[in-house]
């Protein structure tokens, strides 16, 4: 198969086109060009020639020496293209991690039973709805640990289920003093406590670890089901909940 081909290949991958690589394979085995000189010695159309030539330039393939009249055109080293090449692979596997890492997270909260060892992921959201998804996936129903000076956190269905899990584990709850009325009526099993200086929330469950941070009107939120993130959580959470007020009710 000719290097032509092979690279027609490659371009399909990349988002180039035949003539984005007839015009390249012209620099490189002829050295600078003009562009009039790119279209014949590429067999491209004349009218195409500086739109296919500036988009190479944009893409770091090609160089240009704007100080000659005609402009030439300069291939860059093929080394210097395949490195770029690979950074743009890399840019775009690495853009579809939080993708990946959204699907896995659906996948552990969907396959408990087939899933034989916790994903290495560290997941982060942003906004009050999608903080409010995270809480509910990491509750789960077991004993669970909750800190938040947040009240939007506390809503109806987020509480509900606190209250369910409540019947047959552990639930505490660490509340800062403004949130206190929200949150007295829930029932008596429920364990609150009221510490004034809270920097951020919390939810440690079964599920997993969501810690949460407010950064002005938006919420900002990591997720874990690591254990030994969930070690630290807890360990910082019985920090907090021994020096806090109990709630009389």
């Amino acid at each position: 198969m000719s290097i032509e081909k092979r690279l027609q290949e490659l371009a399909r991958l990349i988002g180039l086109t035949s003539y984005d690589i007839k015009t390249y394979i012209a620099l490189v085995e002829n050295g600078p060009l003009t562009a009039r000189d790119v279209a014949i010695k590429a067999s491209i159309p004349s009218s195409k020639v500086y739109s296919v030539l500036h988009k190479l330039y944009r893409l770091g393939y090609v160089e240009i020496d704007d100080k000659r009249r005609p402009e030439l055109f300069y291939a860059v080293s093929p080394l210097d293209v395949f490195s770029r090449i690979m950074q743009r692979f890399t840019d775009y596997v690495n853009s579809t991690k939080p993708l990946i890492d959204s699907l896995q997270l659906i996948y552990e909260s969907v396959y408990k039973g087939k899933v034989t060892a916790q994903s290495e992921l560290l997941y982060v959201v942003r906004g009050l709805d999608s903080t409010k998804e995270l809480i509910m996936k990491s509750m789960g129903y077991g004993n669970l640990d909750i800190a938040t000076p947040y009240i939007e956190l506390l809503d109806h269905r987020i509480l509900s289920m606190v209250e369910e899990v409540s019947r047959n584990n552990e639930v505490r709850l660490l509340v800062s003093q403004e949130i206190i009325d929200y949150i007295k009526d829930l029932p008596p099993r429920i364990h609150i406590r009221i510490r004034d200086k809270l920097f951020g929330g919390g939810f440690v469950g079964i599920g997993g670890v969501v810690l949460v941070i407010k950064h002005g009107m938006d919420y900002i939120s990591l997720y874990s089901r690591q254990d030994y993130i969930t070690d630290i959580a807890k360990t910082y959470f019985n920090y907090l909940w021994n020096s806090s007020e109990v709630l009389q009710r």
